[in-house]
């Protein structure tokens, strides 16, 4: 029940593009060691086979050792290569290219076991190739089931007709036994990084939602002022310094007081949040539009200038006019003050004068946009 489990969550991690994304990053990094070690571990050996002869081993021995441990160095060496291309380039190992490599890795080290079952019985180098490929390598547990059965399979065939031996059980057995270890390693192994990964998952969407809720009014939807003052300090220090005009507009509902008194404070507050959502829906992603304070509403408008900041005024104020609230028998008006950056001036200065104008706005009337 336990390995049905873990196979019917394995295949669904393997669909989830974040932990596609870990097991990428993971693999990332243990590629560069597996192809630093692999690369002078089979230098190591290749100089020994050439330079340092067995006298016990003929000539043609020496050859497929050669070749075998000649061909982990190439593919290592081959793989630091594309990994060192990648680094200039800003871009990240593929799936495929991994699972390349340490295919043929895996099968190098089969295929030294049966230069070894040509002369001794030994089978270190197939127990470590398997071994090797749960702990460095992450992928889905069908590709490890792949990997071991194409690797006992080409052992298989090699011993049969390469080396022209009869298999037998007695060489099966242990054959069996380090791919059973191996997928039990896999299961293990990525068991356990999954775990972190999804600890690590629910920590980031955690914080995430925490910052999120830092920056946002409750009941609204919008920024707060926390946030507003921090955007407009920004994108104020950017429109002095690359020159790009820079415009502001407060909102305050006319006679909100009525509602609260005369309806009750959640018929006000469910007019609040309708008004956060209509505003939302009417200013581009690269503005800002947050809660002031009350019933007070601020908008920065990036790279735009007096008349174009009028123009969205105006647009809000005929939209909430026209718009029908639930629980308001009358219509919802609201006056609008806009000021656009005219010179080096600070955040407060810049909410002050846009104040100012809505003052003005309300002493003619209210249900208006002053500029």
């Amino acid at each position: 029940m336990e390995l049905r489990k873990y196979i019917t969550k394995d295949f669904l991690y393997s669909k989830s593009s974040e932990i596609r994304k870990l097991r990428s990053f993971d693999n990332d990094k243990s590629v560069r060691i597996l192809s630093v070690f692999t690369l002078l571990i089979s230098t190591i050996l290749f100089s020994q086979n050439v330079f340092l002869p067995d006298v016990q081993i003929d000539h043609a021995l020496q050859l497929m050792y050669g070749m075998c441990f000649g061909t982990s160095a190439f593919f290592s060496g081959f793989m630091l290569a594309i990994l060192a291309l990648k680094d200039l380039k800003g871009k990240a190992l593929s799936h495929v290219a991994t699972l390349s490599y340490v295919t043929v890795l895996t099968l190098t080290t089969t295929s030294t076991t049966l230069v070894d079952f040509s002369h001794i019985t030994d089978y270190s180098a197939y127990c470590f190739g398997l071994l090797m490929l749960p702990l460095f390598i992450r992928t889905s547990f069908f590709v490890y089931i792949f990997i071991v059965l194409l690797n006992f399979s080409w052992f298989v065939l090699g011993f049969i007709f390469v080396l022209g031996n009869e298999f037998s059980l007695s060489v099966a057995t242990p054959i069996i036994a380090f791919s059973i270890a191996s997928l039990g390693a896999a299961i293990s192994v990525e068991s356990a990084r999954l775990k972190g990964n999804l600890l690590q998952l629910q920590l980031e969407e955690s914080n995430r939602n925490l910052k999120e809720l830092s920056h946002k009014d409750a009941l609204t939807g919008l920024f707060n002022r926390r946030h507003l003052m921090e955007s407009l300090h920004t994108l104020l220090s950017a429109s002095k310094r690359y020159d790009f005009p820079l415009s502001v507009l407060i909102l305050d509902l006319d006679h909100f007081k009525r509602a609260n008194d005369s309806l009750g404070h959640q018929v006000g507050d469910k007019l609040l949040a309708n008004i956060g959502r209509l505003l939302a829906s009417l200013v581009r992603d690269c503005d800002v539009a947050a809660r002031y304070g009350g019933e007070e509403f601020c908008v920065v408008l990036s790279n735009t200038n007096r008349e174009g900041a009028r123009f969205v005024a105006e647009r809000i104020r005929s939209r909430i006019e026209n718009e029908s609230f639930d629980d308001i028998p009358w219509t919802v008006t609201a006056s609008i003050g806009v000021a656009t950056r005219e010179k080096d001036e600070s955040a407060e200065d810049f909410l002050k004068a846009a104040d100012l104008k809505l003052y003005e706005s309300k002493a003619s009337g209210r249900n208006r946009v002053s500029a």
